[in-house]
């Protein structure tokens, strides 16, 4: 078996991109320390502050790049800094990055991974969570519902990737014929106090805990710097409502002044959420995501999902050509009991087929909704 290199130091980097900034950001961080940078496809989602015409003809989806690397803490910092100047991320509407602590790692010795065994030392562990992660799983054709109820809500222009999913249903020939497998992500990433509200929001517009709807979860966001555009206007002002709204939050010190004085009741959704799990993310290269992906739900898992991409920068040593080719990012959520068996089992089948680069990672899952029967 192939020997996995354990690591409790480690964040899962990510940058919300437009395309053409990619190529830059990518080589500046891959510089900075960054390795195994994984590229998935996706597009924004905006508001259109024009008038009658704009609104009924909107404009085509900004065309997004999200861009995850597994980083060591000790560096965390240093890669950070350097996507915010290679990609001016502090600039309203020019994309975002923040990065998760995890609570472990564990890389195979092929993996395009700069994380060695001695990084255990966590520098995020004391940091302030102020931010949060909220991911909704979805039938195709509702992550713009889903995300237009962020949008409502205030929550940065939510990013909508692509993939497929499915649980125990799935296991059921018949079944397959009434839900395919393809699914949309939807991505946002809030202030931790306003987190509750776009929860709750975005679960009424995409019918979460009706059956068969999908998956939502939530993730604590140790850092980041979130300037992902919500708006496109066609007026001929100077600015738009969103760097109208970024000077006052500058000019107030605070974003406390965004809540309407007569807004007593809270938009949080009155429901039974899953709470405490654990999030197990399994990257291996795509021909073998099937199996991978069989193999969650053969352990015990309650679902599963996938999200496909490129690998910028994996090590050609082995092959003529290793950069660009095709990942799979395959995940689920279980019980923090139920981690360790469910690795070992998946890393069993990934050994049987002769697979040598690979990784894993856990992240905290505080609250989680779906259709939980009844």
């Amino acid at each position: 078996m192939n020997n996995l290199l354990e690591s409790k130091g480690v964040s899962l980097l990510n940058l919300i991109l437009p395309k053409e900034m990619v190529e830059k950001v990518s080589q500046s961080i891959i510089k900075s320390g960054a390795k195994g940078v994984f590229q998935i496809s996706a597009r924004g989602s905006v508001l259109t502050e024009g008038g009658f015409f704009e609104k009924m003809f909107p404009p085509p989806s900004p065309e997004q790049v999200l861009l995850q690397a597994l980083v060591s803490d000790d560096c965390i910092t240093k890669v950070t800094e350097s996507a915010i100047a290679s990609g001016n991320l502090d600039k309203v509407g020019s994309g975002a990055v923040f990065s998760m602590s995890c609570n472990d790692a564990h890389i195979s010795s092929s993996f395009p991974s700069s994380i060695s065994s001695e990084t255990n030392n966590s520098e995020n562990t004391s940091a302030q969570e102020n931010l949060e992660a909220i991911c909704c799983i979805c039938e195709k054709g509702v992550a713009e519902d889903i995300a237009k109820a962020a949008l409502h809500c205030g929550a940065p222009g939510p990013t909508i990737t692509y993939g497929e999913g499915g649980g125990i249903r799935d296991k059921i020939p018949l079944l397959r014929i009434t839900k395919g497998p393809e699914k949309e992500f939807v991505w946002c990433v809030v202030d931790k106090a306003d987190a509750d509200d776009v929860f709750g929001n975005m679960a009424r517009a995409g019918k979460i805990t009706e059956p068969g709807r999908g998956f939502m979860y939530s993730i604590p966001v140790h850092s980041g710097l979130i300037n992902v555009s919500s708006t496109i206007s066609s007026s001929a002002h100077g600015a738009n409502m969103e760097q109208i709204i970024s000077a006052l939050d500058d000019l107030k010190g605070n974003k406390d002044w965004r809540t309407s004085v007569d807004s007593v009741k809270s938009k949080a959704l009155k429901s039974t959420f899953l709470e405490n799990l654990v999030g197990l993310y399994c990257i291996v290269p795509r021909d073998f995501y099937g199996e991978v992906y069989d193999a969650i739900l053969d352990s015990g898992a309650p679902g599963v999902s996938t999200n496909f991409g490129v690998m910028i920068d994996a090590d050609a040593s082995d092959s003529e050509q290793r950069q660009n080719e095709e990942w799979a990012l395959v995940y689920t959520s279980v019980g923090p009991n139920n981690v360790g068996s469910l690795r070992s089992s998946v890393e069993a089948k990934i050994n049987n087929l002769g697979i040598d680069s690979y990784a894993f990672y856990t992240l905290p899952i505080p609250k989680a909704l779906t259709y939980l029967g009844g």
